[in-house]
């Protein structure tokens, strides 16, 4: 039976880290429970979004990047990986893959909803995986989807097996470089609300794991959508696939190359062998 919860404004991103520190010890395992998470009435303003369009380098004024938008829903999916039926931990959860999809953009002050809700077991060979639907209506018009894909790492998953393209590049693509700071994690954690610490700083990453902090996945793609911002037009589909982190400070390599209604692209190591992610960005 659906349980829906539906809510009035965000939580405090206090008193979510708290409640999503006491899943450490779920043990990830179980079927998917049937919960919606509404924010029935929610607002943006410019303010809002102006550092968030710095750091990635927006230039559009006008209307919301889409990409920011996973970042202030972001706060539903916790809630929802918080509920006591939910058997997979939030920390430590991997995001491996995303994609997004815009009907039409939204604009600063537009009145809107949004409902978040868990999709289909993932097969993966180091983990399982699953899904979260993101949904953005306003005025009852679907006008932005999402479907973020999560990882708990351990024994090989079961469920739908992801079949996402995985674009290669021609030797003819189009290469840029992307000299990325020490710092860029915590910019990004400053405009987008997301404080993960295996992206603040090498002391608290190692304390999950890593070498040192990796710049959050979302960052790259908000970048790569900033560049095609306006070739690609308002209806489009964004998906990417994130393979190997980015440590920070590092040197990367943009690579894309586009057909009529499509931009395959992927970012590489300074030797262009080792992908840290795939994606493709097209038409709708």
């Amino acid at each position: 039976m659906r349980r829906i919860i539906e809510l009035k404004k965000f939580s405090h991103p206090a008193l979510l880290m708290a409640r999503a520190a006491s899943t450490f010890f779920k043990n990830g395992k179980g079927n998917l429970p049937d919960i919606t998470i509404q924010l029935t009435s929610a607002c943006i303003e410019e303010d809002v979004v102006k550092r968030y369009q710095k750091v990635c380098g927006f230039e559009d004024k006008i209307f919301i990047p889409a990409t920011f938008l996973h970042a202030y829903i972001f706060p539903l999916h916790s809630e929802l990986l918080c509920q006591p039926e939910v058997q997979f931990p939030a920390p430590g959860l991997i995001h491996f893959a995303n994609s997004i999809k815009q009907h039409r953009p939204l604009c600063f002050g537009e009145i809107f909803s949004i409902s978040c809700s868990f999709g289909n077991l993932i097969a993966h060979e180091k983990g399982q995986g699953f899904e979260v639907l993101s949904y953005i209506r306003s005025g009852g018009q679907l006008i932005w989807e999402e479907e973020s894909i999560y990882l708990f790492k351990g024994e090989e998953g079961i469920g739908k097996v992801l079949e996402w393209k995985q674009p290669t590049l021609s030797d003819q693509s189009i290469k840029e470089s992307w000299d990325l700071s020490k710092n860029l994690g915590l910019e990004f954690a400053m405009a987008s609300g997301d404080f993960n610490p295996i992206h603040l700083h090498p002391i608290s990453a190692k304390l999950f794991g890593f070498e040192r902090h990796i710049i959050h996945g979302m960052w790259s793609v908000g970048k790569i959508l900033s560049i095609f911002e306006k070739r690609i037009g308002k209806s489009f589909e964004l998906t990417v696939s994130f393979k190997t982190p980015i440590f920070l400070p590092q040197y990367v390599i943009f690579r894309h190359e586009n057909t009529e209604d499509e931009f395959d692209f992927d970012v590489v190591d300074r030797t262009q062998e080792k992908p840290h992610l795939k994606g493709f960005l097209r038409r709708l």
